[in-house]
């Protein structure tokens, strides 16, 4: 089975890193995580963050949003202007403290080696209270190649 990004950090809310494999599957089964996560996050090494959790589960992350459609039967959307992955965009925002505005943002991201379009995306945020936030913020623009 694979875990929407959205599904994993809800499940990991409240951790607090450094944690490992039996840590992130106990805090997942207390914040009612799926059993089938939890037995994935079980077998996770020590990670320092959500970006390595993500990493440590890349093979296991995509499938369709608890409740929604299946991809086959969503239409697909026109992305006027740049499209990124979100793995991709939390490691350009490595480092930030939140909150945060968009050229904080873009400063960071520019300094971590983001390219010209994301750091451009970024700039226009307003204010943003966390890392999810962001994603809510451009949205629009998630999803490119991987």
């Amino acid at each position: 089975m694979a875990f929407q990004v959205t599904e994993v950090q809800k499940a990991l809310k409240g951790a607090d890193y450094p944690m490992n494999g039996d840590q992130l599957a106990e805090l997942a089964q207390k914040n009612g995580a799926d059993e089938e996560l939890v037995q994935n996050l079980r077998g996770l090494r020590q990670v320092d963050g959500p970006n390595a959790v993500m990493a440590e589960l890349k093979g296991e992350l995509g499938g369709s949003t608890p409740g929604g459609n299946s991809q086959a039967e969503r239409p697909t959307k026109d992305i006027d202007g740049p499209a990124f992955q979100v793995n991709e965009v939390q490691r350009y925002l490595k480092g930030v403290d939140y909150p945060a505005d968009g050229s904080r943002l873009a400063e960071t991201a520019k300094q971590n080696g983001a390219p010209d379009d994301l750091v451009d995306t970024l700039k226009g945020l307003r204010e943003v209270d966390g890392p999810n936030t962001v994603m809510k913020e451009i949205k629009d623009h998630l999803g490119g190649p991987a």
